[in-house]
């Protein structure tokens, strides 16, 4: 097992963040579903026990889980250019989902930001993740922790990150787009007053109203973005499209 202590300026907002556990993310915090009652909380806790069991199969240019297309790597140039907007304030940067590494790679290799911490709720995505960044670990310029976001994003306090990169994959394929709605309040509250959110968008040409308004709502004013030419290959089937936008959300 390895193990890392999370040592930042950014205290924790309830008690401390649990040390990384690269292993059953279980065993680092109670999941909130686990607690939920009912069908649908059982239900919920089945999709992360699933997906946590379910072995990754890389190949040299993507990532699958469980039947899911996690990560290509047509999304090259698009997760470098999600990684400068989050990484142009500087700071601390916070990224959801690591799969594979692209743009925690990106984000890693600019001279500006003072931690990078990452989320990732996969065991073995984690260990992979774990490996190639020992060094960045080490040293504390990354923290990998090993959970499922909803589970420990409360643990920062308020205003923590001066960026943001949300890019995890759905667990439930009947919400297999704008499944990053629900992260948008949680965003809000850690974004620094002049930091910056972006995420893989869901969106071929504009930011549609309906997901303008969940981001007003979550206390953003400032939504702006950029259109990013792609080419997917053919047996992608996540995107299907020749651009996708860029968000570049700020409170």
């Amino acid at each position: 097992m390895l193990f890392f202590f999370v040592k930042c300026c950014l205290a924790p907002r309830t008690g401390p963040i649990p040390r990384v556990h690269v292993g059953n993310p279980a065993t680092v915090l109670p999941g909130r579903f686990e607690k939920a009652p009912g069908v649908k909380g059982r239900a919920m806790q089945n999709q992360r026990t699933e997906w946590t069991e379910s072995a990754p199969q890389y190949s040299g240019d993507s990532l699958e889980i469980k039947g899911y297309q996690v990560m290509q790597r047509w999304e090259d140039g698009y997760m470098h250019r999600l990684a400068e907007v989050v990484t142009s304030r500087g700071g601390h940067v916070l990224e959801l989902g690591f799969g594979m590494g692209i743009s925690a790679g990106f984000i890693q290799a600019s001279p500006h930001i003072s931690s990078h911490f990452v989320i990732e709720c996969h065991p073995e995505v984690s260990a992979m993740a774990a490996t190639r960044f020992r060094q960045e670990l080490a040293r504390g310029r990354m923290i990998l922790i090993n959970a499922f976001w909803e589970d420990v994003v409360s643990k920062f306090r308020d205003a923590s990150f001066d960026g943001i990169l949300f890019d995890t994959c759905p667990l439930d394929r009947e919400v297999e787009f704008f499944h990053f709605l629900p992260f948008f309040e949680a965003a809000g509250r850690l974004l620094k007053p002049h930091g910056v959110f972006s995420y893989f968008s869901d969106e071929p040409r504009e930011i549609s109203a309906d997901h303008r308004a969940a981001l007003q709502r979550a206390g953003f004013k400032k939504i702006g973005f950029e259109l990013y030419d792609v080419s997917p290959p053919a047996e992608c089937r996540y995107w299907r499209h020749d651009t996708i936008v860029v968000p570049i959300v700020k409170k």
